[in-house]
């Protein structure tokens, strides 16, 4: 370890949608057919269209202005987030609209300041609305203060932000987020195919999520009506789910409503051979797409988003033939809401139980109110979102117990976290026998690292069985070895990835899995052959930096970290492993300012505030120094090196209650942290306890770390004198 530097690896390896083996081609789109302004569309439905332009879907995706504003700005409010002690706030000016987010550093002044501009809204306001800023790269990254309509409409944080490590303002918008919740929008030629972290869109965006998203491309069936075509060829040249056979009819609302959970399971894997948004309706949605879930299902988790979902569950719906779908309750064009709504759902409810609910209300205990919603579809608050209230669909005999808008804390799901187990094929049910089904089925346990010791080799086995010759497919399966640590078998499988694809993104996975297993001349042929063929990849850059700079290449590393935050000044990771190099090279000013810029952007690390206190101590700034040491455990009390060096800190400082404190819970997180034994020591030597001064020698004197031990050899030499 360099200087007691914490190093951020590069992930380069991200786990995005690859490229795949199918031995029969998925369905895919019409080319001859295409997609057209929506505006095109009112000329014919206007009505229609009007109507429609009012619902939560059309009004998904906007450009913030002065009339679409449903929430306040008031000048000089502000929202403290209390997990991560931030403050926020949003305001207006000159037209246009902005986020800014700070925190209050040792001396009480601003610090860690974020402002960004809002280009887009996400979200209705039905019931929320996040906000997007549009980066120079045209990726768009999530502001991390939401707005919620709730009690009147109030603000916090953005969905999985209420946490004291929310990833700043630079998490992206994947293209399977803008899949559901706008129009399909352009994207780069070369990114419709290819596998890569980065995702960005073609501008402007559409606004909204379009007639399009339904009904197919238009384009066709507008220069069909336009050249005055028959009825019938201009009907045929567009998607009605009314002619669609009941599953296919369900799968339009199910692309986007169907979801198991919002967890990392997965809950959905695209077919490889598939672009984001290649989907038309009237294609079986298992072409495309193939859901996932628990083994036994998500145990009554009501999320935000499955309400297709919770319906499949419902006896009402198992018992209905394929009758009792969707639209049986729910005209997409023109949603009611508040008693409207409620009046209209219970008479739909009536058509089919009139005659059982007048039996139940003879035989008491049931209620004669004719609010059948409210209480076998009732309101409640969702388990991943926390701030919003939604109808839950699963059709219950009886309303379920307790208080169902009650508060609830928000619980963040990370890979390798939460549920372990089989993850087994949810929809297409049952999901057909074939070799590309079973290969997929046993991605499911890789991905989100959730079954990997059944999962890794059940893969390695269909690969050989099945010899796919796509290049994710490999890919996907060193990923796995690589979460098991196994880089002798990681390695050759991206070797093999990065042959059939020869892409930076495949090269700059390899690159990275040869620097984790120290093969660092290999990973910096590897890299630097990425970088041949994507000179503005600021990922292949970063990690040949971090590369070269453990073959003690300091003046290349700095040029190539260099490089990589010039083309991308919000990666976090990268200015934080910059201020290492920096710092190993003596250039202790410039380390500062790489190690502010890092926690600038994303202060919720606590490596990252150790980092930056281990060199403010270093310099003597010890004020600032204790207070990002402070940070640091504040951010994550169990991180042992923290409280070693804070402890180191608080004793030089003669503070040795404290030094002690902290040192003991250094070796309580880490017994075999053999520095912190010998430093509690000394503590304790100075504290006058001579007996738990040696026991702590005594440990750090038979340890591994060489200087530890030296020393604490040294201190019990001279005691025995």
């Amino acid at each position: 370890m360099r200087l007691g530097i914490i190093a951020v690896v590069v992930a380069g390896a991200l786990t995005g949608a690859w490229v795949y083996f199918k031995p029969q081609r998925a369905q895919v789109p019409d080319p001859a057919n295409a997609y057209v302004d929506p505006a095109v569309c009112a000329d014919c439905h206007g009505d229609i269209a009007a109507k429609y332009a009012k619902t939560g879907m059309g009004r998904s995706f906007l450009r913030p202005n002065a009339e679409n504003t449903i929430q306040d700005f008031p000048p000089g409010k502000k929202f403290h987030h209390k997990a991560s002690d931030s403050y926020f706030s949003m305001f207006e000016r000159g037209g246009k609209f902005y986020q800014r987010r700070w925190q209050l550093g040792f001396d009480g002044k601003e610090i860690n300041v974020d402002e960004k501009q809002v280009d887009y809204v996400i979200g209705s306001g039905n019931h929320s609305r996040t906000y997007l800023h549009l980066t120079n790269r045209n990726a768009l990254q999530v502001l991390p203060l939401s707005w919620y309509s709730e009690k009147g409409g109030y603000w916090d944080m953005s969905p999985a932000y209420d946490q004291p490590d929310y990833p700043g303002s630079v998490r992206p918008v994947h293209y399977e987020c803008m899949f559901c919740h706008n129009a399909y929008p352009k994207i780069p030629e070369s990114e419709a195919h290819s596998a890569g972290p980065e995702m960005t869109f073609t501008q402007p965006l559409p606004l909204g999520i379009d007639c399009q998203r339904c009904h197919g491309p238009g384009d066709r069936h507008v220069q069909i009506a336009s050249a005055g075509g028959k009825p019938e060829a201009i009907r045929a040249a567009i998607v009605n789910s009314k002619r669609l056979d009941p599953d296919r009819q369900m799968e339009v609302c199910l692309q986007c409503h169907l979801e198991s959970t919002s967890l990392e399971l997965p809950p959905f894997i695209r077919r490889f051979d598939r672009s984001a948004f290649s989907y038309v309706p009237g294609q079986p949605l298992g072409d495309f797409v193939l859901h996932f879930d628990k083994a036994g299902g998500n145990n009554n988790r009501f999320e935000i988003v499955n309400a297709g979902y919770r319906l499949r569950e419902s006896q009402c719906f198992l018992k209905s033939e394929k009758k009792l779908r969707c639209t049986t309750c729910h005209d997409p064009h023109d949603i009611p809401r508040g008693f409207a709504a409620t009046a209209g759902y219970n008479g739909i409810c009536q058509s089919c139980h009139a005659a059982a609910t007048l039996k139940a209300v003879a035989s008491v205990p049931h209620t004669a109110e004719a609010d059948c919603v409210g209480c076998h579809m009732p309101k409640r608050r969702t388990d991943d979102v926390v701030h919003v209230v939604m109808t839950d669909h699963l059709i219950q005999r009886r309303k379920p117990e307790g208080y169902l808008l009650a508060a609830k804390t928000e619980i963040v799901d990370h890979p390798g976290g939460g549920y372990h187990g089989e993850v087994v094929p949810y929809y297409p049910s049952p999901l057909p026998d074939t070799p590309e089904n079973s290969l997929y089925a046993a991605l499911a346990q890789i991905r989100s690292e959730r079954n990997l010791s059944a999962g890794v080799p059940r893969l390695a086995s269909l690969i050989d069985r099945y010899h796919p010759t796509e290049a994710g497919f490999y890919a996907e399966l060193g990923q796995g070895y690589r979460a098991s640590h196994d880089f002798s078998r990681a390695i050759p499988m991206f070797e093999e990835a990065a042959r059939r694809e020869p892409t930076a993104f495949r090269l700059v996975q390899l690159g990275n899995a040869l620097m984790e297993a120290r093969q660092f001349p290999k990973a910096e042929e590897t890299l630097r052959r990425a970088i041949a063929l994507d000179p503005n990849n600021p990922t292949a850059w970063g990690t040949l930096g971090w590369t070269l700079w453990q073959q003690d290449k300091g003046a290349d590393a700095r040029t190539a970290l260099d490089n990589a935050v010039a083309l991308d000044p919000e990666l976090p990771e990268l200015r934080n492993n910059y201020a290492s190099i920096l710092w190993g090279l003596g250039e202790q000013a410039a380390a500062e300012a790489q190690f502010r810029e890092a926690l600038r952007i994303q202060p919720g690390i606590a490596e990252w505030r150790l980092n930056f206190a281990r060199v403010l101590a270093s310099r003597g700034e010890l004020a600032e120094a204790r207070f990002q040491f402070e940070q640091s455990i504040r951010l994550n009390p169990d991180l042992a090196d923290a409280r070693l060096d804070y402890g180191r800190l608080l004793a030089d400082r003669g503070e040795l209650v404290a030094a002690v404190r902290e040192l003991e819970t250094a070796v309580r997180l880490q017994p075999n942290l053999f520095r912190a034994h010998y430093e509690l020591a000394m503590a304790l030597g100075r504290k006058g306890d001579s007996a738990g001064a040696i026991e702590h020698l005594q440990i750090a004197a038979s340890g591994t770390d060489a200087e530890a031990r030296g020393a604490a050899i040294q201190v019990l030499q001279q005691l025995r004198r």
